[in-house]
């Protein structure tokens, strides 16, 4: 399936080789310029759910600090979940290694966040709503000036509550990656959002979420998009290339086809 996409989400041209997939090969993967990941001092990472493969290749790759942050994952979620794949273990549903790591995933998540000194998690929701926290809170407590910055930012349609706050540190930022929700309502804010870093960060990167389409030829409601600031990566030509790339992006759902871009 083809969907023409406005010009303004065309990415800027980087070769492929400077380019690595990070994270999942379905839902919670992004592929990322390599050199923003090693130039990076802090990730922040905004929404995690149960899935931080990003943040773990992120740390293989860079030295930089992880500080993570997501409200859907208390210790009753943990729980919960448990209890459900424990029933599923007992009436012999659970066999494959990735469904028996699940039901003990809580363990890899205190070894990753609580007991590595340099990462850290916060039951906290990102935004602009009561009893959240914003890129304002976060740049004030934890982030210096000269500090080298990546954001990955996947929140469930609250990114839009905090595009001009990211405008406003756009200068320490070495790299975002950002899912965009309720994409058809929103392309003016993202057009505006992607002007408004221009000077800073390019976009280097897009990818549909196949998961938001529901119907032959809709236009997906959730976007992944790239942006770097590293204009030595970039080419200065027209960039042709087809998207998905090839070995890098894959659907994020594998029972549905990946979404063929064109511009």
């Amino acid at each position: 399936m083809k969907i023409r996409f406005p010009n303004f989400l065309k990415p800027h041209y980087v070769s492929k080789d400077e380019l690595v997939r990070v994270g999942s090969l379905d839902d919670g993967g992004y592929v990322v310029p390599l050199l923003n990941i090693k130039d990076s001092e802090i990730l922040i990472s905004m929404g995690i759910s149960d899935n931080w493969d990003f943040e773990k290749d992120f740390s293989k790759i860079s030295n930089a600090k992880i500080l993570a942050y997501d409200d859907s994952i208390d210790l009753k979620y943990w729980i919960n979940r448990f209890k459900k794949d424990l029933l599923k273990f007992l009436k012999l549903k659970i066999f494959k290694p990735r469904k028996l790591y699940k039901m003990f995933q809580f363990v890899d998540f205190v070894l990753f966040f609580k007991k590595n000194k340099k990462n850290q998690f916060f039951l906290k929701k990102v935004g602009n709503e009561k009893n959240s926290i914003n890129i304002d809170e976060i740049n004030l407590n934890e982030i210096k000036d000269n500090h080298k910055v990546f954001l990955k930012i996947d929140i469930e349609g609250s990114e839009y509550e905090i595009l001009d706050q990211i405008v406003s540190i756009k200068k320490k930022i070495q790299g975002i990656v950002i899912e965009f929700h309720e994409v058809t309502s929103n392309l003016e804010k993202i057009q505006k959002f992607l002007k408004a870093i221009e000077d800073e960060l390019k976009l280097v990167h897009i990818h549909a979420n196949n998961y938001s389409v529901k119907k032959q030829g809709q236009f997906p409601e959730a976007l992944e998009l790239t942006i770097s600031s590293s204009n030595q990566l970039i080419k200065k030509i027209e960039n042709s290339r087809e998207y998905p790339i090839n070995g890098l992006d894959f659907p994020n759902s594998k029972r549905s086809p990946d979404i063929k871009i064109i511009f």
